[in-house]
């Protein structure tokens, strides 16, 4: 080479710092203590004293009232339920009538949705900019319950559709929203469909009594399970599992036995879970009929429950005063992984 500074620039270059494929990625700096991981939300004491959030991270750590932590405040009496969004979270506080919105990864609070039509709120979903959460509105009055439909932007209710009486939990499936009226201090027996594009219902499907919960196959169809009318009411009914074709409201129902009574239907993997007398059953969306065998192992009279990445995730209320506990269990082994304290009556499990 006749240019020896040339030889000495490309031997400066080989070796620079940066330039070689052993380079160090910059590190990922944590949006918040609270991205890795899942949530809790207790209801606390009725009537008096406020709920609370667990968080539980991916390497085991726990934080209890995760809320008041990060915002110094409590969120207020009763903690219903929490509904991820994206990078945002929305929690709804039942008998404080308000839906308090947080960012997902610190819980830091940016808004309170309140007001007239925020009454008695129950649960809450999303589609892109909209939010949908049901209301009880006076549960003495059978009449006025409702789902306000809020502009996520803007966080302000646009309209209310009204319902029949105690919409619950809800699901949305293409362009419909499907809610569980479950019939608040009452009994009911309705699905309501819900057009999300004109904002309106389009027809209240019945089902079997107390639809408490519902669900989505992998193949689109939407099922509801009905807890049927417990024996105390003098007019006991048999719980009951429908399918639904969420385009054209066809139905198919799967009966119980009369005096079976399940909840908390979940889907994982393809397979429908729920919950029957203690015990803990799956089923194929193209069986014929409900299962009588349930699964070995995975027993507890759970107050919520939810099977996601082949684990189920129980909660136990125990007293309803004071501490509760949420234990997750292995579907396939059937064995308890582990037992988490939580804060007073663990109610919605949230994993995003």
């Amino acid at each position: 080479m006749k240019n020896p500074s040339i030889l000495i620039v490309l031997l400066l270059a080989l070796f620079a710092p940066g330039c070689s494929g052993d380079t160090e990625q910059d590190p990922v700096i944590p949006k918040g203590d609270y991205e890795k991981g899942y949530f809790v939300t207790n209801e606390g004491p009725f009537q008096n004293g406020t709920g609370t959030i667990t968080f539980i991270g991916e390497d085991g750590s726990v934080q209890q009232e995760a809320y008041k932590k990060a915002n110094g405040e409590d969120l207020g009496n009763i903690v219903n339920a929490m509904f991820i969004n994206g990078d945002l979270a929305y929690i709804v506080v039942n008998n404080s009538h308000r839906l308090v919105v947080v960012e997902r990864s610190t819980l830091k609070k940016l808004a309170v949705i309140e007001g007239a039509a925020i009454e008695n709120p129950r649960h809450f979903v999303a589609d892109g900019q909209t939010g949908y959460l049901s209301n009880w509105g006076d549960p003495f009055d059978p009449s006025d319950d409702f789902i306000a439909v809020i502009d996520l932007g803007s966080n302000l209710v646009k309209q209310t559709i009204p319902v029949g009486e105690g919409p619950e939990r809800m699901l949305i499936s293409g362009k419909r929203l499907f809610v569980c009226l479950q019939g608040g201090y009452n009994h009911n027996n309705r699905v309501a469909a819900i057009d999300t594009e004109l904002q309106r219902l389009i027809e209240e499907v019945q089902v079997g009594d107390v639809p408490n919960s519902l669900a989505s196959d992998s193949s689109g169809k939407l099922w509801v399970l009905c807890g049927g009318k417990p024996a105390w009411t003098g007019e006991e009914t048999a719980g009951a599992l429908f399918r639904i074709d969420p385009f054209n409201l066809a139905k198919e129902e799967f009966a119980f036995e009369e005096n079976e009574h399940p909840g908390l239907l979940s889907s994982d993997a393809g397979r429908l879970y729920y919950s029957l007398n203690g015990k803990t059953y799956r089923m194929d969306p193209l069986a014929s009929s409900v299962p009588k065998e349930a699964l070995p192992g995975l027993e507890g009279f759970f107050y919520a429950m939810q099977v996601k990445g082949g684990n189920l995730y129980g909660t136990h209320a125990g007293d309803f005063a004071s501490e509760g506990s949420l234990q997750v269990w292995n579907v396939a082994s059937g064995t308890l992984l582990e037992t988490i304290s939580t804060g007073i009556i663990p109610g919605d499990i949230v994993i995003p």
